[in-house]
């Protein structure tokens, strides 16, 4: 059975000091074998929702634009191959330290600053595929289109996890034969 632990949260009181992992730990050696603890916003760690303040032509490169993005704290210019940017639009930004896929393929790599073609990117606007969400590219378009997060009401700097009700636990316990406990048996 998998349980959120946001939702649990809901009807027992959990001191805040406790991880996922250690509520985890703590219902495996009391009440029953939590089998595993998935850290539902992990994956977007080092992401943010971004505002694009401007957009203007990389000068050595016909495909790409230098996209001026307020993330919160500061505005960094971010060096970007979406199709779909606006000024305006609410972006996924990945920040260096984040794990990112080079438009959806192979293994995610840790993302760093970076001089593409001459002119610095500190991060990455991306593209579900690019960090995990289901896709906005259209089929039969090569090019890369960027997930629009306008229609949340959140600020400039929100982490990504946070911005897409991601930030929970879920806690997957197991209620294995020699248990049989039925009270395990469902939420509830």
């Amino acid at each position: 059975m998998k349980i959120s632990l946001n939702w649990l949260r809901d009807f027992v009181d959990i001191p805040a000091k406790y991880s996922g992992k250690e509520i985890g730990d703590l219902l495996t050696l009391r009440t029953c074998e939590v089998e595993d603890v998935q850290d539902l916003g992990a994956e977007f760690a080092n992401m943010v929702v971004g505002r694009v303040v401007s957009i203007r032509p990389h000068p050595n490169a016909d495909k790409l634009r230098l996209v001026d993005t307020d993330i919160g704290e500061k505005t960094v210019q971010v060096v970007c191959g979406g199709a779909n940017v606006l000024e305006g639009m609410l972006v996924p930004v990945a920040l260096p330290g984040a794990k990112v896929k080079w438009h959806g393929e192979g293994e995610p790599v840790v993302l760093e600053e970076a001089k593409i073609r001459g002119e610095t990117s500190v991060g990455m606007i991306c593209a579900g595929e690019e960090i995990g969400l289901e896709s906005d590219n259209l089929p039969g378009q090569s090019e890369v289109h960027i997930h629009d997060l306008s229609g949340l009401n959140v600020k400039p700097g929100t982490g990504l996890a946070e911005a897409l009700s991601m930030k929970d636990v879920v806690l997957d316990i197991d209620n294995k034969s020699l248990t049989h406990r039925p009270d395990l048996w469902g939420h509830y």
